[in-house]
């Protein structure tokens, strides 16, 4: 499945989670089989989403490398972190973004080799291009985009 993904601009959190186990064992050495940027929405109507998030970054936080939120948009609960069992210690949160945007500063994180995941928020549109697609694969860390709009009517129980 995940040779399909080669030719689509973004895809779901959804998709990316049932390509990810479904190509992977156990072993979170792998590097990702999805090279474009996932695309995460919080609704109350996409739960199920959030729950494929969080399972994602867990086999990406078993790597010897930094997840990276990219402001505090894009930053979610620590404590529903931990509860995923996510090790804190191992998260970085960008907030002096020194005027670049956050495109810019997640192909930069991606191309650095020294993130699993780097998560940022706002229009996935604007994440689905050349240099980000080449920069995961470079990096072989997962780009997530969330849904700024969708991520403010989540409800947690």
């Amino acid at each position: 499945m995940a040779v399909l993904f080669d030719n689509l601009q973004s895809v779901s959190v959804s998709q990316a989670y049932k390509s990810t186990f479904s190509t992977h064992t156990a072993s979170p050495s792998y590097s990702q089989p999805v090279k474009c940027p996932i695309e995460v929405n919080f609704s109350d109507e996409q739960q199920a989403q959030l729950a494929y998030f969080l399972r994602i970054l867990k086999q990406a936080n078993q790597q010897s490398r930094w997840i990276m939120f990219i402001g505090n948009d894009a930053l979610i609960d620590k404590n529903l972190l931990q509860s995923a069992g996510i090790d804190l210690n191992k998260v970085l949160v960008l907030k002096n973004k020194k005027g670049l945007s956050a495109p810019r500063l997640m192909e930069l994180a991606l191309n650095s080799g020294n993130c699993s995941a780097v998560i940022a928020s706002g229009d996935i549109e604007c994440f689905t291009n050349k240099s980000i697609r080449e920069a995961a694969n470079n990096g072989a860390s997962y780009a997530f985009v969330i849904n700024r709009e969708a991520k403010q009517n989540i409800t947690l129980h």
